[in-house]
């Protein structure tokens, strides 16, 4: 059918035929951009924007949405329910560069939670025959970027099967590499080496997980996007029961700043990497990164900082002994309003031999002839990459900079940069959208220094 349709068409045709069907269009066009269309479409005005975002955060899909608004309507699309098997978009957090500033965000009790060093995986569970068995249900496990990740984790899949009490959920936790020998939790990157497409049997024996479960938002025919974190997790813990690997995230409730504090003390030496705040009685806000729920990672060994996820946009090529690859990257966060990247470092420190020898295949796929229009930087580059890989990176302090341009509306003398950043990880766990946003990088520079 493909090759019969190729044949009718003009060569450009033929491009965006290809193209569309890859999923790599490179219009440059933000989904926001889509939302703002179909409301003044469908509601003569951009005041439906907020409800159709509700919908799509939910739906995950545009051409849903669309459909959708076109047969419903604006105000009926604000009653659309999650759908097992379609990956709702996750919720994000705000950061803090102090405790104390929780209570700025928060008034009341806070749900304090370890912060686990693993993949977040949204979990669609469905019994699809009337006599309810573990042969009879359906689970899709879908990462943080909507992948659907089902196969790398049956032994997940086998402890939900044996948990779970009800007909249909969708739920949320952290699974993590554990090791049982020694009852602890293991680092990301030996997680990561469970990601394959073959040999997954032997790596189940080889790198046992824990999937520690924190949020629920569909069950059996009920909404719980709009529920208060206490009504969801006092759900979460009735229809699930705690069976290896399948457990319950640890969390206190509190509405007291130094319990908060010391409960992140005794989180770190549990081997979390901080903890998550959590406002009791707020909701749950799809595909949003707000004040309802906080991360704090503070410095709690002295060459430990704050790491940030930020987007490679280019290159420049090494010399010596990196003459063969790119000695440093440019790294940038990301704007969701603007739906831009905005320059943020270059980093060249942290990465190993092994690691630079991969960066010209790793890369070559997203390369570029120019600039990509959606990034924003005054640096100089060798290569422009498009905006798709991920990294984890530490760093000394934020700075103002003349040539990185990360809030460089809000601060005069430039933008924002990072000094002596240093490469941790790669996040293959999250796309270019998951990045560090700039909003949240200027909240951490400091007030005084703002000018």
């Amino acid at each position: 059918l493909l090759v019969d349709l190729l044949s009718k068409t003009s060569g450009l045709e033929a491009k965006y035929i290809i193209r569309t069907i890859l999923g790599t269009l490179r219009l440059g066009v933000g989904e926001m951009i889509f939302l703002y269309g179909l409301s003044k479409a469908f509601g003569g005005d951009k005041k439906g924007k907020e409800t159709l975002e509700y919908a799509f955060n939910v739906l995950s899909d545009l051409g849903e949405v669309a459909y959708a608004v076109s047969k419903m309507g604006i105000k009926k699309i604000a009653e659309i329910k999650p759908k097992v098997g379609v990956p709702i978009r996750m919720m994000a957090a705000n950061r803090v560069e102090e405790l104390k500033d929780v209570k700025k965000h928060i008034v009341g009790e806070v749900s304090v939670e370890d912060k686990y060093d693993g993949e977040r995986i949204q979990a669609h569970i469905s019994i699809k025959c009337q006599v309810p068995s573990v042969k009879c249900q359906e689970i899709i496990l879908f990462s943080r970027r909507q992948e659907n990740i089902t196969h790398q984790y049956p032994d997940i899949i086998e402890g939900l099967k044996k948990s779970f009490r009800g007909k249909e959920a969708i739920i949320e936790g952290e699974v993590v590499a554990y090791d049982e020998e020694k009852n602890r939790m293991l680092p990301f990157q030996v997680l990561m080496s469970r990601r394959r497409k073959h040999g997954i049997e032997e790596y189940v024996k080889k790198i046992p997980t824990r999937y520690f479960l924190f949020d629920l938002l569909y069950l059996d025919g009920k909404n719980f996007l709009k529920k208060s974190l206490k009504e969801r997790r006092a759900a979460l813990e009735k229809v699930f029961r705690r069976l290896k690997p399948i457990e319950f995230g640890r969390y206190a409730v509190t509405d007291d700043l130094s319990e908060i504090e010391s409960y992140f003390s005794e989180a770190l030496k549990r081997g979390a990497e901080g903890v998550m705040i959590k406002d009791y009685s707020g909701i749950y806000k799809a595909g949003t990164r707000g004040w309802l729920w906080i991360k704090f990672k503070k410095e709690y060994r002295k060459e430990l900082a704050d790491t940030f996820d930020l987007v490679v946009v280019g290159a420049l090529y090494g010399t010596g002994r990196r003459a063969k690859t790119y000695g440093s990257l440019l790294a940038a966060a990301y704007d969701p309003k603007e739906n831009k990247y905005y320059s943020f470092t270059k980093v060249g420190t942290g990465l190993t031999d092994a690691t630079l020898a991969k960066l010209p295949k790793m890369f070559e796929k997203y390369k570029l002839s120019e600039k990509h229009k959606l990034v924003e930087t005054g640096m100089k580059v060798d290569v422009w990459f498009e905006p798709k890989i991920v990294m984890e990176v530490s760093g000394a302090e934020i700075t103002v900079s003349p040539v990185h341009v990360v809030a460089k509306d809000k601060i005069k003398k430039g933008g924002l940069a990072l000094r002596f950043p240093k490469f941790l990880r790669w996040r293959p766990d999250k796309s270019a959208e998951n990045a560090t946003t700039v909003e949240e990088i200027y909240e951490l520079y400091p007030h005084t220094k703002r000018g």
